[in-house]
């Protein structure tokens, strides 16, 4: 799974408009940096797994749920007026899908609100609001094989728009995120080490609701 997700990213990196691959570049620093709790919480998800069970799917699900309900208010506030098109926040929003989703596996609205947050490190500006959509716009990436791998399921392949949210999009939409924080970030240390941590801080979001 670790190593197919990889395989994405690289052949998105590959299409589109030569980009910086130096040490100071942010996609580099952001992969390197977090390479290794990004491999923790893959590991932790089984969704490789075609026979993943019903109920743990459905855990799984909330668990995502949990996060994304904390964090996309946070986006909201940061990036309502971001001014580049290419980012379109408002089109990455992940949270309806995941209601969707839900409700498909038996959840239904009502409940919603009752799900217990989990801690997701405070998104106070610009530089944090990028390393969270590191961690969750890439993982559209890897959700195009969890897709596959679900579609043999009925029951859990109709409760899986939260993996393909782009169609057949999703690397234009990771290309255009990569252009908009490499031009934000440009060589400034202070905001790359920004990036880098508030990345390292959602995939550990992550990581304690999948616990």
């Amino acid at each position: 799974m670790e190593a197919a997700a990889t395989e994405l990213h690289d052949r998105a990196d590959a299409i589109g408009p030569p980009a910086p691959r130096g040490d100071d570049d942010i996609m580099a620093r952001l992969r390197r940096s977090t390479a290794v709790v990004h491999e923790r919480v893959e590991a932790s998800l089984g969704l490789a797994d075609p026979d993943i069970p019903d109920a743990r799917y459905r855990a799984l699900m909330i668990s995502f749920y949990r996060v994304h309900a904390v964090l996309e208010p946070r986006l909201d506030t940061l990036f309502g007026e971001f001014d580049d098109p290419l980012l379109d926040w408002p089109g990455r929003r992940k949270l309806g899908r995941l209601t969707s989703d839900l409700g498909t596996l038996g959840v239904t609205p009502a409940e919603l609100p009752e799900l217990p947050s989990t801690a997701v490190p405070a998104v106070s500006d610009v530089a944090c609001g990028f390393g969270a959509l590191y961690v969750t716009e890439g993982a559209t990436l890897g959700g195009q094989l969890i897709a596959r791998n679900l579609s043999t399921r009925a029951n859990l392949a109709a409760a899986s728009t939260y993996f393909t949210p782009y169609g057949d999009q999703v690397g234009r939409r990771w290309r255009d995120l990569r252009q908009v924080m490499r031009r934000w970030v440009g060589t400034d240390r202070a905001r790359a080490d920004a990036v880098v941590a508030a990345a390292i801080g959602t995939f550990l979001a992550f990581e304690a609701a999948l616990s």
